[in-house]
């Protein structure tokens, strides 16, 4: 997946949850855990869906692979500590908003498709002994088809010249 396809997520994520797009990080950033409401983005298991399909690029020597790749995103919420909100109700309706026409059309755009999700889970815990985050995790399966162009190179020219045995001379030329 291409950062510019991790990006149309990030901003999708953000605009559904209604949270600001530096509230919605990639997992592994090395920062302070913020205190207000956020969301955690982590892309894992990579995985060709199906084998790559080679076509004709329109141009000799040259062929398209169009690959067809899945992989799992994570995303978890954690909610501001003594707020009403609830991680698993964001989640909730972030997936359901992820099936309206418009964020499909912007996905589509970008050459991601939503093919599934797991159940929401509730993580939610107990900090520092007096107050509980509530915390919520979800899977969502995406579809991403990167295409590659390789120069496999062409024949130009072709010359044989022989005979068959029987007195019956070959010449073949090509271009």
């Amino acid at each position: 997946m291409t950062q510019e396809q991790k990006k149309v997520l990030h901003d999708i994520v953000a605009e559904i949850l209604g949270l600001p797009k530096n509230r919605v990080i990639y997992a592994y950033q090395n920062a302070p855990q913020i205190t207000d409401t956020f969301a955690v983005m982590r892309f894992y298991a990579y995985r060709e869906e199906v084998p790559t399909e080679i076509v004709s690029a329109g141009e000799p020597g040259i062929e398209k692979l169009i690959a067809h790749n899945n992989l799992t995103l994570e995303i978890q919420i954690f909610t501001k500590i003594g707020t009403d909100l609830d991680a698993c109700v964001m989640l909730n309706n972030l997936l359901n908003c992820l099936d309206k026409h418009t964020m499909m059309s912007q996905l589509d755009n970008a050459g991601i498709v939503i093919v599934q999700h797991e159940p929401i889970q509730d993580i939610s815990e107990l900090v520092d002994e007096t107050s509980f985050q509530t915390r919520a995790s979800v899977d969502i399966t995406i579809r991403f088809t990167p295409t590659y162009l390789d120069d496999v190179g062409y024949i130009a020219n072709v010359k044989i010249d022989g005979n068959t045995g029987k007195d019956l001379k070959i010449n073949i030329e090509t271009e």
